[in-house]
């Protein structure tokens, strides 16, 4: 069973830890205490929100593949519980610790439940995104964005039952980038030679499906700051609007380099509050028409 917990956990660490490398399991080891020592210093102001790390299990224990495998060995569910309890050490150290015991005994509740009661089946949830951007759908179905809702209203329930604002002004943050990640995504060049618009039109279309995206993607935001009431930030929504905007342009500007993409729209997160990225937006719509023109009439 010991050599089973083992696979599984290396499973779970696969994509940074390579195989046999006790170095690199020397420095993750490292970094959970880092992470203890940090989320120590935070966590008396911020209790519940570390249960949002418990959600973050929920949502990976509805989405394993390996079920059918693990239910061959008789004690599975015990597997899973020590597999979860080995992730959620760092964080039920921290209530340890601190003695909350009653975050502790809920972080362990839902664990609990998790392993016992029989897994949630659920079909393929269809999106209301404009298809002209089918790289919508096929972010939050891959990366599993949808998790961004419950996330923004627990954050919103914190920072009305703490009066810390921070945490409500960090969901407008949040939606604003998960409305500007299907833009790190790319078509393919025979996509952009057969479509029948022009350079300008076609990145008109693709500006206003991602505005009518992230419109839809406001719904849940707007409603939690009117039910938190927090009207003063509802003046604020029009700025989550201006992420995935820019990071269109800037996905066309630097339609052959994508790592530039991520760099400049981090410059642009970084200094959004100066104004002064603003002042290039004229200048990022005119090299997105004219890159895509390149692209169209590229020769193969």
């Amino acid at each position: 069973m010991i050599q089973i917990l083992k696979y599984l956990i290396l499973i779970r660490f696969r994509k940074i830890l390579p195989k046999d490398d006790h170095l690199g399991i020397i420095l993750l080891l490292l970094f959970y205490a880092t992470v203890v020592y940090f989320l120590n210093r935070i966590f008396p102001k911020y209790p519940y929100l570390f249960l949002v790390f418990a959600l973050e299990l929920v949502f990976s224990h509805q989405n394993r593949k390996d079920f059918d495998l693990l239910k061959k060995n008789r004690k599975y569910r015990l597997l899973l519980i020590l597999e979860y309890l080995i992730y959620s050490f760092p964080f039920l150290l921290v209530y340890f610790v601190n003695k909350r015991f009653d975050v502790f005994f809920i972080h362990l509740s839902i664990l609990l439940l998790l392993i016992l009661l029989p897994k949630v089946e659920y079909g393929t949830f269809k999106y209301p995104f404009r298809l002209i951007d089918p790289f919508w759908h096929i972010s939050f179905r891959k990366n599993k964005l949808i998790i961004f809702i419950p996330l923004v209203i627990f954050l919103n329930f914190l920072g009305s039952e703490y009066h810390n604002e921070n945490l409500n002004i960090s969901t407008l943050l949040i939606v604003s980038i998960v409305s500007s990640w299907s833009s790190f995504n790319r078509e393919e060049h025979i996509h952009l030679k057969m479509n029948t618009f022009n350079p300008k039109k076609y990145l008109l279309k693709q500006i206003q499906a991602t505005l009518t995206n992230t419109f839809i993607l406001n719904i849940a935001l707007i409603i939690c700051f009117i039910i938190f009431k927090k009207w003063n930030l509802l003046l604020f929504i029009p700025i989550v609007f201006v992420f995935p905007l820019i990071s269109i342009l800037f996905k066309y500007t630097f339609f052959s380099n994508p790592l530039l993409q991520q760099i400049f729209f981090a410059f642009f997160i970084g200094t959004a509050q100066t104004g002064l990225p603003f002042l290039v937006l004229p200048f990022l719509y005119y090299k997105s028409i004219k890159t895509i023109n390149n692209l169209k009439n590229v020769e193969d």
